[in-house]
């Protein structure tokens, strides 16, 4: 069977002439399944997306880009290694940062969006999860659980209208706001030092580097920036980004993979918690910052030595291929048919790995620890073992029935459904091809919405 899918992959390969020279004479360090994805998927993936940030960052001029912790571990590792063998002009940085360590010092700011942001949705979420994510001590806890009174306990999941209804109670609760406030407040001058160590509060052409999703992180990054008195705005580039925030500055966000107005294709057989839980650092989470004598240093949480361990297999496998690359392609010489032909290769070999994998691919991958939290603690393997009846309720119709609310409670999800319903061994491609309907569904959907908000946003040019 993994010999069927290296055939496999080796065939989708061969389309491209500079992937096939890369790959040539490099031996596999195991015959797993981590190393025959790593070597014919992830290694020509890590290789297309840092040719084209180059290039494009080449043609704009831009003098240094950042990297965010930690989805671009490894994408800076690669472009560090493009740069220094082919002298390129540009300044690589690693910027240890995390949606939690940028969003707490800006939450006594704007309590309105604290608050949205607070209560956002997720696997595991509850009020003792909410009231981490703003930062609060077990003991300013046990006071807004007294103060609140509720009729269940602070780690009961919540469902959709318990998280409403939690929303609306922070709101009005003075004890939380305050906690709120003080700790977001004590958190900024500790991230103004570090930002502004990193330069980039310097006169300099930059853009910051990252797996994408949303864009939210560019959007932070450049409130937190402007209101320490940088005036003009960050772009970044992306692998992929499904929407952008409200009223965003579109030309100043760049796609590789896909963006909000491609073909749904790309996005439907694309899992971007996957590739989360693969592209990532050998540390933990950005927290904080603390100054260090003259120095702000961040702040890592918890550092999970299986993932340490599955991070540097990753770059034992992948960089003998990102060398070679290197070595043997000039990107700016690079065309951008070049480019495009082996991006689409690249989509291709993706979504077998992704949409469709082989039962040895999720024994390597499933167990693989990932959260969709803005806070570490709670990972579940992104292959969650999950029933034939849990798998049901991701086919549309019962997707339909959760989000209307009428649900009691967010069924049990998996990070990595397709790996889930492989693992279950049950019916695989009936689950498979109401998941990929639910998809459609979904992707038509937010492409319709953010059609509608761009239009709208054109009234105000």
């Amino acid at each position: 069977m993994q010999d069927d899918r290296l055939a496999l992959y080796q065939r989708e390969c061969q389309n491209s002439p500079q992937i096939v020279h890369a790959l040539q004479e490099l031996p596999l360090i195991g015959e797993d399944a981590i190393s025959i994805v790593c070597r014919y998927v992830l290694a020509p993936a890590l290789g297309g997306f840092t040719q084209w940030l180059l290039k494009e960052a080449c043609k704009a001029q831009k003098q240094r880009l950042y990297f965010l912790a930690r989805d671009g571990y490894l994408m800076y590792r690669a472009a560090l290694l493009f740069c220094e063998k082919q002298r390129l002009p540009i300044e690589c940085r690693y910027l240890s940062c995390s949606r939690y360590s940028l969003r707490i010092p800006i939450f006594h700011l704007d309590t309105e969006a604290a608050l949205a942001y607070l209560c956002r949705g997720s696997l595991q979420i509850s009020l003792e999860r909410i009231l981490t994510r703003a930062g609060l001590t077990a003991d300013e806890k046990e006071a807004v659980f007294q103060r609140l009174s509720l009729p269940y306990g602070p780690t009961v999941r919540l469902s959709h209208t318990r998280l409403a209804q939690i929303h609306e109670s922070l709101r009005q609760c003075s004890t939380f706001l305050a906690a709120m406030n003080r700790h977001s407040a004590e958190a900024m001058p500790a991230l103004k030092g570090y930002l502004s160590q990193e330069g980039l509060l310097e006169d300099r052409t930059d853009a910051i580097v990252d797996s994408g999703w949303t864009g939210s992180m560019q959007m932070v990054l450049n409130e937190v920036l402007s209101h320490m008195g940088r005036i003009r705005p960050l772009s970044g580039y992306y692998w992929g980004l499904y929407e952008l925030p409200v009223h965003a500055n579109r030309t100043l966000y760049h796609c590789y993979d896909f963006s909000p107005t491609s073909p749904l294709k790309a996005k439907v057989f694309f899992n971007n918690c996957l590739f989360e839980a693969i592209f990532t650092a050998p540390h933990g989470m950005t927290t904080g910052y603390r100054k260090l004598g003259d120095q702000y240093v961040p702040h890592y949480g918890f550092s999970d030595a299986r993932r340490n361990a599955f991070v540097e297999r990753i770059e034992a496998e992948i960089f003998p291929y990102i060398e070679r690359l290197a070595e043997h392609t000039q990107i700016l010489e690079l065309s951008s048919e070049d480019l495009y032909n082996d991006r689409t290769i690249i989509q291709r070999l993706l979504q077998r790995f992704m949409a469709a994998p082989s039962p040895a691919e999720v024994a390597c991958f499933g167990s693989l620890p990932f959260s969709d939290d803005v806070l570490e603690g709670e990972e579940q393997p992104i292959a969650f073992p999950l029933t034939e009846k849990e798998l049901t309720q991701s086919h549309p119709l019962h997707k339909l029935v959760a989000i209307s609310g009428r649900g009691k409670l967010p069924p049990r999800e998996s990070a990595w459904y397709e790996g889930s319903v492989v693992r279950c061994g049950k019916h695989i491609r009936y689950h498979l091809w109401q998941y990929t309907l639910y998809q459609w569904m979904r992707y038509s959907r937010k492409r319709l919405m953010y059609m509608r908000g761009k239009r709208r946003d054109s009234r105000y040019g």
